[in-house]
């Protein structure tokens, strides 16, 4: 069986000078490790309230668990504190769970919860005391991570996870614009096309396209003008669109304009380098 130890718990009071040993109540108590205790402090002794901290034992290392803090105040009423609003200085922490590889073990109460008290009631277990394995608390030390540490990674994670939120309205929106435009004549034409008509109507020659053809119907017109209005002409003369000449020119323009563009380019992308 445990055996059963004498100990000492400690509250001290911010009267407006910070935590001071003359501005503090001991308490003793007797337990064994597991055991409840109760521990109620009048706070009427003091003026003035502005911070509160509670030490639950001043004898060795320890492992405590918290089980409740109470304040009572000047108009009677009674506050269980949440978690949220206490801090400690334990080693590592299992909350409501905390181990202490030193002997000062503390607890602080978020000082607008602290203002004329007159009463503080608190309520907890010493679980372990001397921690004589203080190597596999120090393990455990190496790997766990403190409440900032875990804010830190929760706001990392939030704003990673806003940033891939972003990206997906953003993908969607493209897939939409992307549906748009394929619903458009000219680029569904170059995406559907194959063999050469991919190479005449791609996206880099639909313009060196539309600019052969209109070479092609302005020196094919030209040639209609010139044999429709040459003298003399025979009266049963049929003039007709030659669709071999178009073609030919059509073809010897495009590839000259190709050619022309690509030199353009490359030299445009050799003054960029």
């Amino acid at each position: 069986m445990e055996e059963r130890r004498e100990l000492t718990a400690e509250v001290f009071i911010d009267t407006g000078k910070d935590f001071r040993p003359e501005d503090s109540l001991k308490a003793l108590y007797s337990c064994v490790p597991g055991e409840m205790v109760d521990l109620t402090f009048d706070l009427r002794v003091f003026e003035h309230t502005c911070g509160f901290r509670f030490d639950p034992l001043l004898e060795d290392s320890s492992m405590v668990k918290l089980q409740e803090i109470t304040l009572t105040y000047e108009d009677g009423e009674s506050k269980t504190i949440d978690w949220a609003r206490i801090k400690t200085n334990s080693d590592v922490d299992f909350e409501p769970v905390f181990v202490y590889l030193h002997k000062d073990p503390k607890f602080f109460v978020d000082e607008a919860l602290c203002l004329k008290l007159v009463k503080a009631q608190v309520r907890f277990q010493v679980l372990e005391l001397g921690l004589h394995r203080k190597e596999y608390w120090q393990e455990i030390k190496k790997h766990s991570v403190s409440e900032k540490e875990k804010a830190q990674i929760l706001n990392k994670l939030e704003l990673a996870m806003n940033q891939n939120r972003d990206l997906e309205q953003e993908n969607r929106r493209l897939k939409i614009e992307e549906a748009d435009i394929y619903a458009s004549g000219i680029w569904k034409l170059q995406h559907d096309a194959k063999g050469p008509l991919k190479v005449i109507l791609g996206k880099g020659n639909i313009l060196t396209f539309l600019a052969a053809v209109y070479l092609a119907l302005c020196c094919e017109l030209f040639v209609f003008n010139n044999g429709y209005y040459s003298t003399p002409r025979p009266n049963d003369q049929v003039l007709v669109f030659s669709f071999l000449r178009f073609g030919m020119v059509w073809l010897g323009a495009f590839v000259l304009i190709a050619v022309i563009n690509g030199l353009i380019q490359k030299g445009y992308r050799r003054e960029l380098t």
